[in-house]
């Protein structure tokens, strides 16, 4: 692994050979190592610029309509995972409202395969802002594929954008900000003597949870206080009684750390629902597999005392602070 944060161009100039002058994936590289930044952003106009400066330098008269594709290497700590937030976007797709991409004109999600090799396993395109994206462990990349940008204009004359803009991030706490992670590991409490109400979501909420992973969330209350958990949103990829012949993903909910009857595993798409503690401590655990993945859940949680639970059963309605809960469009 090449230990920098930089943009690497692998094959030397052929100048007996035009196509030489146009990067493709295995030649235009930006790697970025986690124990030199965590965070950092990228974007297309590195490539557009670097490809301009090389064409000048040689004196070749550059050439908008030739294809161009670049590659983005992320390495984490065995610990961390990578989390792509995307900042800018316009990659044309078939349609204007449409979510089919062009093969040669496309952000594409690889996946190692062998050594070297990678598969594509996602594209993005569109004028939508894509869900983040979180690798499955330690390492991430992305594959550019496009063209060179020829200026175009809006109705209002405005230049209109080409390309993508994103933020990375190497994180150990799966993109959940809320509670006390315990190590490494995706597990986190939340304590009554900390803070009687908040929010939590899955893993890298509202882009995809990552695929073979089990998360608990752990709620301590104190003596006399119970716990209400208020989702309002819910999509975990699952259909039915969420069991295992199904191939399903699910949220298991508990009043002990191990599993409760008093509740079924949860999945697929649901509406806004409330779920009570019977006592001081509740467990919501997720567990993924890794056939498909959807955007997990969000919901809001609340110590209250049981003489106040006990007149009010059911809550009707709850407002999440726009200030601290994440939003689905980011």
């Amino acid at each position: 692994m090449t230990n920098l944060n930089s943009f690497v161009w692998l094959t030397p100039i052929d100048h007996t050979n035009s196509s030489d002058l146009l990067p493709s994936g295995s030649d235009c590289k930006f790697i970025y190592d986690s124990n030199l930044n965590k965070t950092g952003v990228f974007d297309t106009n590195q490539v557009f610029t670097i490809q301009q400066i090389r064409l000048a330098e040689n004196n070749i008269l550059f050439r908008a309509v030739e294809p161009i594709e670049c590659t983005y290497e992320f390495y984490g700590q065995d610990e961390e995972r990578v989390q792509i937030k995307f900042l800018d976007f316009n990659i044309p797709s078939e349609s204007q409202n449409s979510s089919n991409c062009y093969a040669n004109n496309s952000l594409q999600l690889l996946t190692g395969v062998r050594g070297s090799k990678y598969e594509v396993t996602d594209m993005y395109c569109g004028r939508f802002l894509p869900k983040p994206i979180m690798s499955k462990g330690a390492k991430l990349a992305l594959q550019f594929v496009g063209k060179y940008p020829i200026t175009q204009y809006d109705d209002n004359g405005k230049g209109i954008y080409y390309g993508f803009k994103a933020e990375y991030r190497f994180l150990t706490n799966y993109g959940i900000v809320s509670g006390h992670q315990m190590g490494y590991d995706c597990i986190f409490t939340y304590n009554s003597t900390k803070k009687k109400s908040g929010f939590f979501i899955s893993p890298n909420f509202p882009g995809f949870y990552p695929q073979n992973i089990i998360c608990h969330f752990y709620f301590y209350g104190a003596l006399e206080e119970q716990i209400l958990i208020q989702f309002d949103f819910f999509d975990v990829e699952g259909i039915g009684s969420c069991e295992y012949l199904t191939a399903s993903d699910y949220v298991e909910f508990s009043n002990f750390m191990s599993t409760d009857r008093k509740y079924r595993k949860f999945c697929g798409k649901r509406e806004k629902f409330d779920i009570r503690s019977d006592d001081r401590f509740f467990r919501v655990s997720l567990y993924t597999n890794d056939r498909f993945d959807r955007s997990g859940f969000r919901a809001y949680y609340s110590f209250e005392s049981k003489a106040k639970s006990s007149d009010n059963t059911s809550a009707q309605g709850f407002m999440i602070s726009q200030a601290e809960s994440p939003k689905l469009t980011s």
